[in-house]
């Protein structure tokens, strides 16, 4: 079996990038081409509905986003069990003039792109408040929001904390708020009527985490210090966070849960069923 997996090029997804997971998938006649996706759920969803890859490793909101929206996609496992951590992110040099959430503008990579679904989830968090389209400028990656945040065309970003972090120690960047997710972050994602083996995706992928668990965290440390500009410190408080898929079976109920949530902060407009969004 031969296939092309996508993700975004972060911290998440080095394990597919060391050669004990490729060994292992290999072993069980699965061969894969990573592919990186900087501009995260909405390009990966656009690759993955023109068979441009055959799975993508997409944030659970967007996934369920891109169902409800009527993407032919369904969600095959989880990839990532604990939630993603969201820093809410302003320009250092604007910080103390920074407008009302009704009239703020928000940095967003795409329209149901996970920092579009949770700018909209943190506005109904912290002050119960439904964001307008007008609200929302599309800048395409992470990039083209720290642009619109220092020219002023933009007023808040939200995007993973630990990767952020970088912007912030420079001070490009002021952390001014952080959500969680209540929800697994990444899960694994093809179209609707593909035929994979999950099952033998699911056997490699337990014991490349095994190897992942069980090895020196140092190794993983620096790895990750060297690939994402991630501190050393930064880099062993995200390890000590992060919990991959362990092959239990309550996940699909947390992906419900999910939608339900989703749909009560006004990140979609229905409750999908659980058969559109699943297939176990």
């Amino acid at each position: 079996m031969r296939l092309k997996i996508g993700g975004v090029p972060e911290h998440f997804n080095l394990l597919w990038q060391m050669p004990y997971t490729r060994e292992v998938f290999r072993s069980r006649g699965i061969t894969y081409e990573w592919l990186d996706f900087p501009g995260g759920t909405g390009a990966m969803s656009e690759a993955l509905s023109h068979g441009k890859i055959d799975i993508a490793i997409m944030l659970t909101e967007g996934a369920i986003a891109g169902v409800v929206g009527g993407e032919r996609f369904r969600i095959r496992l989880p990839f990532v069990l604990s939630p993603l951590i969201w820093g809410v992110f302003v320009n250092a040099q604007k910080v103390n003039a920074l407008p009302d959430f009704e009239k703020a503008r928000f940095a967003v990579s795409r329209i149901n792109s996970g920092s579009h679904l949770m700018a909209r989830f943190y506005a109904q968090r912290e002050a119960g408040l439904t964001l307008g389209n007008h609200q929302f400028v599309i800048t395409h990656n992470i990039d083209g929001a720290r642009k619109a945040l220092e020219e002023g065309a933009a007023d808040f970003f939200l995007w993973e904390k630990y990767m952020t972090a970088t912007w912030v120690e420079k001070g490009e960047f002021c952390q001014v708020g952080e959500i969680t997710a209540p929800w697994p972050a990444f899960v694994f994602v093809t179209r609707e009527h593909e035929f994979l083996d999950f099952s033998v995706i699911g056997d490699a992928l337990h014991e490349a985490l095994d190897n992942f668990y069980s090895g020196d965290i140092m190794d993983w440390i620096g790895s990750l210090s060297e690939k994402f500009d991630l501190s050393e410190d930064h880099a062993r408080e995200w390890l000590g966070r992060i919990k991959y898929y362990d092959g239990s079976s309550y996940w699909p109920d947390s992906i419900m849960a999910a939608a339900m949530l989703m749909h009560e902060n006004d990140m979609i407009n229905r409750v999908p069923r659980l058969s559109e969004l699943l297939v176990t």
